[in-house]
């Protein structure tokens, strides 16, 4: 008898430390049937679940920006309980969103038909369902049908990311691993996945590879979370510098990130992060919510640094080149624009 008290009281605390530990993201993560994947079989580069058309006709407009959605939620305790009513399909109070993402939210429904890069952690904290449903979708999601995302770091502070790859299903590329490919007219867009191996050996590297070698007439750019170089560096980056030395050696035109919360425009650089010319410009559009308020000077490799406003970047695309215009929100008057060609 007391052996079976005392198995029942370790099931109790087993169970009252995962919740804990995941503020309740345990119930629907049990729920979400979640299943992990080995790295998958890299097979042709034309499967049409890594490869999606764009709708568009040229010359296009693009919207973009990151670190989007953090509504006030009242710390551990009320996380897990959301964690918990959403598993169990309970009604919720409403999630209180934050200025900076009413503000970009304005901006994404000026331009009701452009597509929409939505460059990762897209849900603060930690990226679990109950916060896709409840802070990002009522916002942000006005425009799920023409967005096309990358995760964040935030994004994997829920096991394998589950809440992001449960919420956009094949637009998030297939087999959980977070990168595919946008065909554009006479553009070729990567969405790439900084937050897994992106090492020389990697399935990833190697599908990079295998995209840059067969497009070799299109204009290419890409988008994905961390930065490899950014006027306020970061930990953990080494995926992201991974992804920026084969973008560079390929000759790519330009890089999207989030990450910092800020806007960013770098000078062209090399593969080492160098001022280079011809070389590939950095965007950071990291202020779609969260904004850093304090001003910033560029590092020597920056050109241009925004702070303290949330704010989408505008990219028209054309067949030879690709112009840019930082839209802020709110009242403030920063702003950016220019031109580069199609490398």
């Amino acid at each position: 008898m007391r052996k079976t008290i005392l198995g029942g009281l370790t099931g109790v605390l087993v169970i009252a430390v995962l919740v804990g530990a995941t503020e309740g993201q345990i119930f629907s993560l049990a729920a979400s049937g979640i299943r992990t994947l080995e790295n998958p079989k890299i097979s042709t580069l034309f499967d049409s679940n890594r490869v999606h058309a764009l709708d568009v006709a040229m010359p296009f407009s693009v919207l973009a920006a990151g670190d989007i959605a953090d509504c006030e939620i009242g710390g551990g305790l009320d996380r897990t309980a959301r964690n918990l009513q959403y598993s169990m399909g309970l009604v919720r109070a409403d999630a209180v969103p934050n200025d900076g993402m009413l503000d970009t939210v304005r901006i994404l429904e000026t331009y009701p038909d452009a597509p929409v890069l939505a460059l990762g952690d897209l849900v603060y904290k930690r990226g679990e369902p109950v916060g896709f449903s409840d802070c990002y979708d009522p916002y942000w999601g006005v425009a799920k049908n023409r967005t096309w995302p990358t995760p964040g770091n935030h994004e994997y502070q829920a096991p394998f990311a589950y809440g992001y790859f449960d919420y956009w299903q094949e637009r998030a590329g297939p087999d959980r691993q977070g990168y595919y490919a946008l065909d554009a007219g006479k553009w070729f867009i990567l969405s790439l996945n900084s937050e897994i191996d992106a090492s020389p050996t990697s399935p990833q590297a190697a599908w990079m590879g295998m995209v840059l070698e067969a497009y070799p007439d299109r204009c290419i750019a890409a988008f994905y979370h961390k930065p490899a170089y950014s006027t306020v560096a970061r930990d953990n980056a080494e995926d992201a510098h991974h992804l920026f030395r084969q973008l560079t050696d390929a000759g790519v035109s330009f890089v999207l990130n989030g990450h910092n919360h800020f806007y960013e425009r770098t000078h062209p650089l090399n593969d080492e992060g160098a001022r280079s010319d011809p070389g590939t410009v950095t965007f950071v559009a990291g202020a779609g919510g969260r904004t850093t308020s304090e001003k910033i000077k560029p590092a020597r490799f920056s050109y241009r640094v925004v702070t303290g406003t949330a704010g989408v970047l505008k990219l028209d695309f054309s067949d030879e080149a690709v112009s840019w215009t930082y839209l802020t929100g709110g009242s403030a008057t920063d702003f950016d624009s220019g031109t580069l060609p199609c490398l």
